[in-house]
Formats: structure tokens, sequence, C-alpha cells
């Protein structure tokens, strides 16, 4: 009586290996956009909390005066401190910015960053009027979130 040894032969393993390789490269094909996307929901959810943290600024003091981050990440306010770095660590353009409407006394306050995913919506703002959303207009143009004028995002959608 002959023995039946059991097993895999080579070629069925190459074959598998082979099957695995083309499955793992489809995956890291796809991967950076993924890897893109989570760093955008995590300068959302920054600029969102530093949202909160300007409403607290003008709830307490009356004005935006505090809200305001040099080019390092410096802020005027230790939460936006944390909220700063947060965006700017995942944020690979480093074009983001928390502005005020004037130098002291400002009345109005907008946060903005460049988003990473490419797409139609490139940046994220929110400010003091209660606009918050993804927009395709440049934040810092005429009129909107630039610091000595309105600090107003432009038309944001959700």
């Amino acid at each position: 009586m002959k023995m039946m040894k059991k097993g895999f032969t080579l070629i069925e393993l190459l074959v598998v290996i082979t099957i695995i390789g083309i499955l793992a490269s489809v995956v890291l094909v796809s991967f950076p956009g993924a890897t893109d996307k989570a760093r955008d929901s995590r300068i959302v959810s920054a600029i969102s909390q530093a949202r909160t943290v300007m409403t607290y600024i003008n709830a307490n003091d009356g004005d935006y005066d505090a809200l305001q981050c040099a080019a390092d990440c410096v802020c005027d306010n230790d939460e936006l401190n944390n909220l700063c770095k947060e965006i700017n660590n995942n944020n690979k353009d480093l074009t983001f910015g928390f502005v005020r409407s004037a130098a002291s006394n400002s009345l109005a306050g907008c946060i903005w960053a460049d988003l990473n995913a490419t797409g139609n919506q490139n940046y994220y703002c929110a400010d003091n009027t209660g606009l918050a959303g993804f927009t395709s207009t440049t934040p810092t143009g005429a009129g909107f979130c630039v610091n000595g004028t309105s600090a107003i995002c432009p038309t944001v959608g959700s």
C-alpha cells in the first residue's frame, strides 16, 4: 500500500504568494490617498476645536485679540498652541492661519487650513459668524480671513 503525502506543491505555493503580492500592491497604491484624508480629518477636528476656543476667548475677553499665532505655531493662547501644532503636523503645505480682524479690540476671528487631499474643496474654514466648512475659495483672498479686514470665511459648504 502506497502512503499519500499531504501538503502543497511548490507551484501551488508560488501561485498563492503571487496573488498575495498583487493584492498587497493594489492596497498600497490606494493607501496614500487614505493617509491624506486621515490628516485632513485631524485638521478639520483641530479647526473645530480651535473655533470653540475662539468662542471662549470672545466670551471672556469681548474680542479676539488672543487669536493670533506666529508662523512657528506660538500663539497668545495655550490651548491654541496645541491645536496650531496639530494642524501644522498634519498639513503637508504648512498653509493655515488663525487671524483676527484688527491688531486690538478685534471683533471678528477666522481659522482656516489648506487640506492635503486633492479635490474641488481645498480648504476648511471656520469663523465667528457661524460659518464652518469646506471651500475652494482661498480664505486669504480679499475680504476674507485676512488680518486687518473682516476675518470672515468665504462661502463654505458642508
